[in-house]
């Protein structure tokens, strides 16, 4: 034994040391987030070549001097990290939306307590005053639904707006957070480098590197590249987050538009020169991904179509009261109307407009309620409504045979809400006679969708006109609404022929005359001379709104443009009404020109908020001032139906993605850690055979040392 062997002894000591320790700090690390397992490189140290002239034990060639520590591994694969951040960020999107919308569901309070119940009740409600149109109680009840029926809406479309703000500062949080953990990425990229150029190995700043990337993926979905300087780059959609030690911070999100100019919550960067509309990042997912996705592609949305529902309801159910009268003959009012009367009708725009009973509009202008339609019946003649009317001698004024002067031909021109239609009429004997008898004429008046119905009282025997709101047809519809005229009650039916007003059974070549009703000829039919105080008509047709097909949004106008030629097509909105689009999204079904040769229905393909257009493919030309109008597709129930299906199926969605990704985010990082973890048995284990050498190498110091001391002691002199 010599001093070389001391040095061999020294070497082991100091190696297993090391190992230990290194041992030590896994074992301590054991449960700290992010922390790799860490080895010890141990190899022999440089042997030391035989001299010539000597032998060593073996004979001529090296002898080992011991073991060396070459470096302190870290155990990472960096793969699996990819694997993992891409699960958690698509876990932590779905999470988030999971919550918002978990949170917005039971706010809709569906099926037994929301807006759909309070519907139904005010259905109840009318049903029951056209039962009993003089009833106070159950005009009352109408008010008390229609309360009830306002409030829902008013509760669900105030908890989306809490929703949308919930999730903007919620957002903005979760920027806070990023931001805060990208500077931390960038300092440590800093030290990384540092240690890396002097040849250190710098793995716990690794470790803490890769754990706060892993947190940065659950907000959003990074991608990350390691430099050759030991730096990692970390990316979002193609820009760099950190570069080196550079951060590049994110915006708190803002409302702002998309090049369209529809509202947009967006994430910028802090550095964009447009802040209040900045380039959006494409953040792939993450939680900040679904915080823009719940407020862009679910909560905004909801409130559109709920906006739209309560829009249509209310102006479908206004567009029958005002067309009605009240207990005491007085037009009807809105039962539903604005809150701020300068704004549209919205789910938080809303209220009851009636609160006296005897303002509830139950009845409507009829012939039936005044006295200036007769009896068609000669002599107390029985009428057959299927006879033809030329020579019926059953009738007081039979109508007028073919021929000079007048033929069997006129016109009617009916005129409601301020809009005038003709009514073409034949009562000849020919095949397209649209008067021939009664039956037919009733038929085909009613068919024509003008604002007034035609039915005949047997027992009178008397032809009966009546206000009808829900015989309107959708031409009629827009032109009233690019004529801006409201709706009202009256009515005026005129007749193109004479009355002849000869003796009973004087031939007639005006059709009013022929059928009794001469009288109202020209005379505004309204409270004065054709109002009921019992009739329930008006809330007959309150209570058809519920199993009706109609559009919503509520869209009826005109087009300025013509349509030259079939093809993709952009209409501008009258110049009356710039914001007529203002409700109109991608994907709405329209009808076109209707009750026209040329009517057909498209499908909105795009819409621009900055200009007010919309953009669509039709398949025929339409001369200019075209109608438009939404398509009668659905009830307003169906619709507001469809969505709460919409977002019970987005719940569910996002219930499903939340399961799957935290599943597949738990098995990633279960392989992750069985590779790149602490295991405390292993661990353990080499703590023991890295003590045990330790001992060993020190016993063997010990042995050493006795053993010169004893040499040096059999030196004489020593």
């Amino acid at each position: 034994m010599s001093f070389f062997g001391l040095n061999i002894a020294g070497s082991a000591l100091d190696a297993y040391q090391q190992a230990a320790n290194t041992t030590s700090n896994n074992i301590a690390n054991i449960n700290t987030p992010g922390a790799s397992r860490q080895i010890v490189n141990l190899s022999p140290s440089v042997p030391i070549v035989g001299s010539t002239g000597y032998s060593t034990w073996s004979g001529p060639g090296t002898q080992g001097s011991g073991v060396t520590v070459d470096s302190i591994t870290r155990i990472h694969q960096d793969s699996y990290d990819g694997l993992f951040r891409g699960a958690s960020s698509a876990q932590n999107y779905y999470d988030v939306e999971q919550q918002q919308l978990q949170a917005i569901q039971a706010q809709f309070a569906e099926p037994n307590n929301g807006v759909n119940a309070a519907f139904t009740s005010l259905q109840t409600a009318i049903s029951q005053l056209a039962s009993t149109p003089n009833g106070t109680s159950q005009r009352q009840a109408v008010i008390t639904a229609a309360q009830g029926f306002v409030r829902s809406l008013n509760t669900v479309g105030n908890a989306i707006q809490s929703s949308e703000a919930t999730v903007v500062s919620q957002a903005s949080g979760v920027v806070a957070q990023a931001n805060a953990l990208i500077d931390k990425i960038a300092a440590l990229n800093g030290q990384i480098r540092a240690s890396t150029a002097i040849g250190d190995n710098p793995n716990t700043y690794k470790d803490q590197r890769d754990q706060y990337v892993d947190q940065l993926s659950g907000m959003l979905a990074t991608q990350t590249s390691v430099q050759s300087n030991g730096s990692t780059l970390v990316t979002v959609g193609g820009r760099a987050l950190v570069n080196d030690t550079q951060a590049y911070h994110l915006a708190a999100p803002v409302v702002g538009t998309d090049p369209s100019g529809n509202p947009t919550l967006v994430v910028g960067f802090a550095n964009d020169p447009n802040p209040s509309n900045p380039v959006p990042v494409q953040l792939g997912s993450g939680q900040l991904a679904g915080y823009l996705d719940v407020y862009n592609a679910k909560l905004s949305v909801y409130a559109t179509k709920l906006n739209a529902f309560a829009n249509a309801t209310a102006n479908e159910v206004n567009r029958v009261t005002t067309a009605g009268y009240d207990q005491n003959g007085n037009p009807g009012t809105a039962l539903l109307q604005p809150i701020v009367n300068s704004q549209a009708i919205t789910a938080t725009n809303i209220a009851v407009g009636i609160t006296d009973p005897a303002q509830v509009p139950a009845a409507l202008a009829s012939t039936a309620a005044g006295s200036l339609v007769v009896g068609l019946n000669a002599a107390n003649n029985t009428v057959n409504t299927a006879a033809a009317l030329l020579t019926n001698a059953t009738l007081a004024h039979p109508a007028i045979s073919a021929g000079p002067p007048t033929g069997t031909t006129g016109t009617l021109t009916v005129t409601v809400d301020g809009v005038a239609q003709a009514f073409a009429y034949d009562f000849g004997a020919g095949a397209g006679a649209n008067a021939a008898s009664v039956d037919t004429f009733i038929t085909s008046f009613n068919t024509a969708q003008l604002g007034v119905s035609a039915s005949y009282d047997t027992v009178a025997q008397k032809i009966v006109f009546s206000r009808d709101p829900n015989n309107v047809s959708l031409a009629q519809r827009a032109q009233q609404a690019a004529l801006g005229t409201p709706t009202s009650p009256t009515f005026t039916i005129g007749d193109s022929n004479p009355k002849v007003g000869g003796s009973v059974g004087t031939p007639s070549s005006s059709l009013l005359e022929v059928l009794g009703a001469a009288g109202i000829n020209g005379i505004q039919q309204n409270g004065s001379n054709a109002f009921g105080a019992g009739d329930n008509a008006g809330a007959n047709a309150m209570l058809k709104l519920f199993s009706g097909n109609y559009g919503v949004p509520a869209l009826q106008t005109t087009s300025p443009t013509a349509i030259v030629a079939a093809g993709a097509t952009t209409i501008a909105p009258p110049a009356a009404n710039p914001q007529a689009f203002a409700a109109i999204g991608v994907g709405q079904l329209l009808t076109i020109d209707a009750g026209t040769p040329n009517q057909e229905n498209v499908v909105v393909t795009a819409v621009n908020r900055n200009t007010g257009t919309i953009t669509f493919t039709a398949s025929q030309t339409h001369a200019a001032n075209f109608s438009i109008t939404t398509g009668q597709s659905q009830t307003l129930g169906s619709y507001y139906g469809a969505l709460v299906g919409q977002l019970g199926l987005d719940t569910q969605t996002a219930i499903t993605g939340t399961s799957s990704q935290t599943t597949l985010a738990a098995n990633i990082d279960k392989v992750r850690q069985g590779i790149d973890g602490i295991n405390l048995d292993e661990e353990t284990q080499n703590l023991v055979k890295y003590q045990n050498a330790y001992s060993a190498a020190a016993k063997t110091l010990n042995v050493i040392e006795q053993l010169l001391v004893t040499a040096l002691g059999l030196i004489p002199g020593g």
